[in-house]
């Protein structure tokens, strides 16, 4: 406690020591009084000087450079300074002597040397306008020290002056305490201003680029419509999309963005139409996968809409002064068909990880439950998007690239909170798969359900954790989001000072992490599409399907037939044609015979897998889930005996 003590002792000591114990400035002997040159339209310091005949200009200054400085200080009390800062005059007088400090000057008439000297704003007098006027350290600092020669700039009481090597006395404008030529301690008071009913209009809608003016009576009614400004006191708004990145860095999310909408909502359209719509025989896992495609779809079709009316800079609004609320309807709209659908799709594949466990586990138990289940799903995703909906919660998520429910509670309840619960229910259903195949391989001792199963399992655990990343990215953010927007000061601070304010940057999470968050909201269609749309089945799907099987193609295909076997005698080109045709049909039809018989002897050999005889084949079914007669593996290929081939034309009875 003692060495504590006496540390904080010597800090004080010091600080003291620095700001009040005077030594002695140097002169600029380049240094000169000048009459003041006159207002800016901005800065009307003619009405706060002390003296317009004597302003003190330094070797490395001019008045016009001052002036500059005036406007952009003048510029930056209009943004940010409170009422009271600005209505007093003691803000003024304090800002023009700054910038435009009086002026002492001293000749000798014997050689003509003329000195001046500055008479600067006392230490007190600057703190105390600073702190009325809120202005941060990082923006002003009283405790500045000149660069030459490391002292206050602003002095608690006088400044001292060694006079000496000039020649020349206390018979100047200035306050000398010691009197004849060569005075070693001239002493000059520190400027002191006190406020009078002097006033001034000054621009309040001054906002250095890139920030924007907006005029509010109101900041918290102007925050719900989408403004955010830079301070309590401020009309200036921070830009959008928010400088988190650059603008160049903003357009690659974007870009990445609408690239990832698109491919995915034609992804699982593609899946939709292969295992709904042209499929001859909807199982029930097909039903159940097509529950989550369409739910990916929809959520995909959410940003494609934002693509089409411009992507997701069509939601900044004013120019980029305000990011999209629910009153904007495209904004509600697609916030509302995210929310919904992702809700669906989360718990549509909590229940394809429980369904890839029972198929694992129970191998012809069927599980009737999907008849509850789906009912149950679209009722709590209805419910929980509902919500934000009734409460105008739906409003674009600053520093992202759509819309979505707002409130941090909301999202936690209605989002974060199902997929926390749904995540760890998931991670033990993975853990059972595994283990069941562990048990199922160590007791055949093949591993062919593996080599079965490994899509759905691939496809499960992807999304996983894809979904694992955006649970933890969205609570990285909310325990980080006062850090983030705790540094618009500096924000600001770098658009004043900047020779780019365009460059200048808040804080925030990396553009490789919110990169990656955009991927795991945009890639579900893309993952199935790769995982269940290229292989056997659906490509037999589609060859067999009314698109490559209508009389316009099948006209076509004889078409192109009859004309590869069309031979050199063009009397004979017709019946050749015929006569091959013929030939080709009876002894594909011979063939199919052939291979019928032999997959009928197969299946009869496979009816009744058992755990002791399993083999990879013994997968080749799937469960008889939801009463499913003919319920069949939708990875695998099976043949369908009913086809009937006339030369290379596949047609179904």
């Amino acid at each position: 406690m003692n060495s504590i003590l006496a540390v904080t002792i010597i800090i004080f000591l010091l600080y003291f020591f620095q700001v009040n114990c005077q030594t002695i400035y140097p002169i600029d002997p380049s240094g000169k009084c000048e009459p003041y040159i006159g207002d800016t339209s901005s800065s009307p310091c003619s009405k706060f000087l002390n003296n317009l005949d004597s302003i003190y200009v330094s070797s490395n200054s001019t008045q016009q450079n001052a002036m500059k400085k005036l406007d952009e200080y003048f510029g930056i009390l209009g943004a940010i300074g409170s009422s009271g800062c600005k209505s007093d005059s003691l803000t003024y007088k304090t800002l023009c002597s700054i910038y435009l400090p009086g002026c002492e000057s001293f000749k000798n008439n014997q050689t003509n040397i003329t000195i001046a000297i500055p008479k600067r704003i006392c230490y007190n007098t600057c703190n105390s306008v600073t702190t009325n006027c809120g202005i941060p350290k990082f923006y002003f600092s009283c405790d500045q020290i000149e660069p030459v020669s490391g002292l206050p700039m602003f002095p608690l009481n006088y400044t001292e002056f060694n006079l000496t090597n000039y020649d020349v006395g206390s018979g100047g404008s200035g306050i000398g305490s010691g009197s004849g030529s060569g005075d070693s301690n001239y002493i000059v008071e520190c400027y002191a201003p006190h406020s009078d009913n002097t006033t001034v209009d000054i621009d309040s809608s001054y906002c250095p680029p890139p920030l924007f003016y907006h005029n509010s009576t109101d900041h918290d009614a102007d925050y719900d419509r989408g403004y955010l400004f830079v301070s309590e006191s401020s009309n200036c708004v921070v830009p959008n999309p928010v400088p988190i990145y650059t603008n160049e860095q903003w357009d690659q999310l974007y870009n990445l963005s609408n690239v990832l909408a698109v491919l995915s909502t034609f992804g699982s359209l593609y899946l939709l139409v292969t295992f709904i719509v042209l499929n001859p025989k909807v199982t029930s896992f097909d039903r159940m996968y097509g529950f989550f495609n369409g739910s990916v779809f929809m959520m995909s079709l959410s940003g494609v809409i934002l693509f089409i009316a411009g992507g997701p800079r069509a939601l900044i609004k004013d120019g980029g002064a305000r990011i999209s609320v629910f009153e904007d309807p495209l904004c509600s709209s697609t916030g509302f068909i995210f929310q919904l659908f992702a809700i669906s799709a989360i718990l549509f594949w909590a229940y394809m990880g429980f369904d890839l466990w029972w198929r694992v586990k129970y191998i012809t138990k069927p599980l009737n439950i999907q008849k509850y289940y789906i009912p149950f799903a679209f009722i709590i995703a209805f419910i929980f998007s509902v919500i934000p909906l009734a409460t105008k919660n739906y409003r674009m998520v600053r520093g992202n690239i759509h819309c979505w429910v707002y409130k941090a509670t909301l999202q936690n309840t209605l989002f974060f909170g199902p997929l926390g619960i749904t995540l760890t229910i998931s991670t033990g259903f993975i853990g059972l798969v595994i283990y069941e195949i562990y048990k199922i391989v160590k007791a055949t001792g093949r591993g062919g359900i593996m080599k079965l199963e490994i899509k759905p399992i691939l496809n499960i655990v992807l999304i996983y954790f894809s979904f694992v990343y955006i649970f933890a990215f969205n609570f990285h953010n909310d325990n980080n989001q006062k850090n983030t927007y705790g540094s618009i000061d500096e924000f600001f601070q770098c658009t004043l000072e900047s020779d780019d304010p365009s460059k200048c940057t808040i804080g925030g999470p990396s553009i490789g992490s919110l990169g990656y968050f955009i991927y795991c909201i945009r890639i579900y269609g893309i993952y199935c599409f790769f995982l269940q749309g290229l292989n056997q089945r659906a490509f037999k799907i589609w060859k067999r399907s009314i698109v490559f099987n209508n009389r316009f193609v099948l006209f076509i295909k004889v078409k192109l037939l009859s004309m590869d076997n069309t031979p050199s005698e063009g009397g004979n080109s017709s019946t050749t044609a015929g006569g091959s045709t013929t030939t080709n049909n009876n002894t594909n039809n011979k063939n199919n015979k052939n291979n019928n018989n032999n997959n009928n002897n197969n299946n009869n050999n496979n009816n009744k897998p058992t755990l002791s005889t399993m083999d990879s084949y013994a997968f080749s079914k799937n469960n008889d889930s939801d009463s499913d007669s003919d319920d069949y593996d939708p990875y695998h290929k099976k043949q369908n005996q009913n086809d009937i081939e006339i030369g290379t034309v596949n047609i179904n009875n």
